[in-house]
């Protein structure tokens, strides 16, 4: 009898150090977790998406993720996947999307560039849309930015230069307010159609996307993060 009492004493003893240990691991988890997510970031945006990043899997991106995709928009090194990532922060809908993407779209740029940062410079944009459906900020700059026009552009890339590319930039601001699906960016999109109402060439193809533009807002959902008032 006491070798069975020793023996189920040491058997207690044993089973109350692993609980022990087991408590003292519980705040490893997020560490490992928050590792992880960063991780799972990395790859959505590394990987060759042929019919565009999933936005269901940007949604599901934790603040951990958004802070490392944050870090790689600023990083020259992960220029190739720079418009990836702009979209994947758009469509996160996280606060700290916003500023990165912002600083992104105003950065300066000169000469020729590649073909990932066209890309991005154009990506970033329609980012901004996506973001505007939970963020009134993204929204603000969106309208701002198509009041004030884009400016003569910097940069070209190959035959996109000059007032062309100056017409496309400004042509991705009018997508990205459709995206929206705001109120205000609805209100905007009918201005310019009725403003775009000239003979030449340029008008023309500026009435032919805003309309567009019109019609692709009223195929998005009006679904928004309440809160958010767009003016």
């Amino acid at each position: 009898m006491a070798t069975q009492r020793r023996k189920r004493s040491g058997l207690t003893a044993c089973l109350a150090a692993v609980a022990v240990v087991a408590v003292g691991t519980v705040p490893l988890l997020p560490a490992r977790a928050t590792a992880d997510s960063a991780s799972e970031a990395e790859d959505l945006v590394r990987r060759t998406w042929y019919e565009g990043l999933p936005p269901e899997s940007a949604r599901a991106l934790d603040d951990e993720a958004v802070a490392r995709l944050v870090e790689m928009l600023s990083d020259p090194g992960e220029a190739a996947y720079h418009g990836n990532i702009a979209l994947a922060l758009g469509y996160s809908g996280r606060p700290g999307a916003y500023a990165a993407l912002t600083t992104f779209a105003e950065a300066p740029v000169a000469g020729e560039v590649d073909r990932a940062t066209f890309r991005s410079r154009t990506q970033v944009l329609l980012a901004l849309g996506h973001l505007a459906r939970r963020d009134g900020r993204a929204l603000r700059w969106l309208l701002d930015a198509e009041e004030q026009g884009m400016g003569p552009p910097s940069w070209h890339f190959r035959h996109h230069r000059g007032p062309a590319l100056r017409a496309l930039l400004d042509e991705r601001i009018l997508t990205a307010l459709a995206l929206s699906a705001s109120p205000a960016a609805s209100r905007r999109i009918d201005r310019v159609i009725g403003a775009a109402q000239g003979p030449d060439a340029a008008s023309r193809r500026r009435l032919r996307h805003a309309r567009a533009a019109r019609r692709l807002l009223d195929a998005s959902s009006p679904e928004r993060t309440p809160g958010v008032r767009p003016r």
